[in-house]
């Protein structure tokens, strides 16, 4: 059944299109992000990430977590250095996964 699911992920990932402007498109990379299929693989790969970083500032105390859709917000009360180290090693173990990260 795995082999069926990720062929039929692929057939819908290659031959999506779109009209815009009078014009039929092709996405090239990806897919609409409004498509259930494209949410559904999104929240796959953002639990993973929900999880690592749970998981890092779990020992934490008075630190909040939350994220809608595709973006993740957490505030951070230790040292701007050891953020650093965890978002660097978070980008090392997702580095198929473009993303961009703010603090501010």
């Amino acid at each position: 059944h795995i082999t069926k699911i990720v062929r039929l992920t692929s057939l819908f990932l290659h031959n999506n299109r779109f009209y815009y402007d009078g014009k039929i498109y092709r996405f090239i990379k990806g897919g609409p992000s409004n498509s259930g299929l494209i949410e559904t693989i999104s929240n796959i790969y953002l639990n993973l990430m929900d999880n690592f970083l749970i998981n890092q500032s779990s020992t934490k105390q008075n630190e909040l977590y939350g994220r809608c859709q595709n973006q993740i917000f957490f505030t951070w009360n230790q040292s701007l250095n050891e953020l650093e180290q965890i978002l660097k090693s978070m980008k090392l173990d997702y580095h198929h996964l473009n993303f961009d990260i703010h603090i501010g």
